[in-house]
Order: C-alpha cells, then sequence, then structure tokens
C-alpha cells in the first residue's frame, strides 16, 4: 500500500474506531464572529472570520491557539487565501453593468491533530445574468506540514476500480432522494467515459473542473459538478472500509 495513503487512511479509520467506543483581503471589511470554542482534545480552536466586499459576505474559519504559531500563521493564510479566491475572481471579472451578491457559510468535516476539513456553501447572484448558482468547494489541510490535500493524496491509484467504487458511493447531496439516479446520471453522464472521468479526478487539485474532496470521519467525499436544475453540485461519500478495499 503507497505510504502516504496508508498513513491518512490510518488517522481517519483509527478515528472511526474510537467513535464506535480572518482576517480578509481589507482588515476593515471583515470582523470576527461567533467564537467557536472547541472543548476537546485536539490542540487549536476554530473562530469565524467574515470576508465582507460590497454585496459578498462569506464566513471561513480561523485556527487559533495552535501550538506553532508560525504554522499557524500559514495554515490560516491559506484558508483565508483558499476560502475568497472565488468570490474575488468573480467580482473581477464583472461587466460595468453587472452586480454581484454572494452569501456563503462553511462546514468543518473533520478537524483533529492531523487533518483539518473545510467546505464552503455559497448562494450566488450576479445580475444580469440566466439564474443565481449554489458554489460548493473544499480546503484540506495537513496541520504538521501546513500543506493543502487533494484527491491524488487520500487515493494513491484514480483507476478504473475507484471510479466503479464512486458510482456506488453514497449520495448525501441537497436533492430529495427520490431524485438519486438522475443526480448520478447528471454527474457522472458529464463525462465521455471512464478514461475521461478518471483524468479530470486527477486534476482536480487545479479546482477547475468543479470536482473537490473532503474527509469525515469514516469517509472520503467527493462533490462533482451538476446542471443548474439539480443544484450546480452532487456530493458522493466513499467509507474509508471502501477505499481500503480498492487500494493495492
Amino acid at each position: 500500500m503507497d505510504k502516504k495513503l496508508f498513513g491518512l487512511l490510518l488517522i481517519l479509520f483509527t478515528l472511526f474506531l474510537s467513535a464506535c467506543n480572518g482576517e480578509g483581503s481589507k482588515e476593515t471589511n471583515e470582523e470576527m464572529e461567533k467564537t467557536e470554542q472547541k472543548s476537546d482534545s485536539y490542540e487549536y480552536d476554530i473562530v469565524t472570520v467574515t470576508y465582507h466586499e460590497e454585496n459578498v459576505a462569506v464566513e471561513y474559519p480561523k485556527i487559533i491557539n495552535f501550538h506553532d504559531e508560525g504554522k499557524q500563521e500559514t495554515i490560516n493564510e491559506l484558508i483565508k487565501t483558499a476560502a475568497i479566491k472565488p468570490y474575488q475572481d468573480t467580482i473581477a471579472s464583472l461587466d460595468s453593468d453587472q452586480q454581484y451578491e454572494a452569501d456563503g457559510s462553511y462546514e468543518i468535516k473533520l478537524k483533529n491533530e492531523e487533518i483539518l476539513s473545510i467546505a464552503y456553501r455559497s448562494y450566488n447572484n450576479v445580475t444580469p445574468s440566466a439564474h443565481p448558482y449554489h458554489l460548493f468547494f473544499t480546503t484540506n489541510i495537513e496541520l504538521n506540514t501546513g500543506k493543502q490535500l487533494f484527491l491524488t493524496d487520500f487515493v494513491s491509484e484514480i483507476d478504473i476500480d475507484f471510479i466503479n467504487t464512486l458510482k456506488e458511493a453514497k449520495y448525501v447531496g441537497d436533492i430529495e432522494n427520490e431524485y438519486e439516479q438522475d443526480i448520478r446520471n447528471m454527474a457522472f453522464g458529464l463525462y465521455e467515459n471512464d478514461e475521461k472521468l478518471i483524468l479530470e479526478l486527477t486534476k482536480s487539485q487545479e479546482g477547475m473542473n468543479g470536482i473537490y474532496v473532503y474527509v469525515t470521519e469514516d469517509a472520503l467525499g467527493i462533490s462533482m459538478p451538476v446542471a443548474h436544475v439539480a443544484g450546480d453540485h452532487a456530493e458522493f461519500e466513499i467509507s474509508i472500509n471502501d477505499l481500503k478495499g480498492i487500494d493495492r
């Protein structure tokens, strides 16, 4: 088994077993709010920061009380940059007659001494345009190094076995279960064949194809783009046990 994958899987699987037993681009445009002190055994806490820019208001986390102040600063800068970049890019791309509003929040998918996995959701509207849209993206950080993690850091080989497992993964998106098969068809039907999907998953760290990954205590989550009528994105989760089964 790939050592990198084994180490990350071991961390997540150990947690699963045990369970069974700030600053923005403009300082004056940001505010600390909803301090979320966590009374757990990990060596850092999380507070919420709000980034404001005209009609854009999006929340993102900031870690405090980390054992390494230098690394804490590096991690927080990574979080901030990743969290506000999509909105800054949209603002920069507006035509003179367009206006943009966005309202976003985040969810901590995994918080432990090794990995912080963050998922962001937002409602976005550019006027004039055809319709509003919903944005979903993630940031995963290996706390020991301060480096961002991507799908290829969690899965040693993205091949046909992984694709088959992904297609059978649990749907955890926002649309009612009665439409689940339609959502699956949309998500995987965007790609002309499995080889194309493998390619897109492999290069998902570029953040340009709408594919994002997150981790929980017992699963690997993958968000994939779908049509606006289906919510703009759909999430699927592969259990750690299933991942171990396909890894060689």
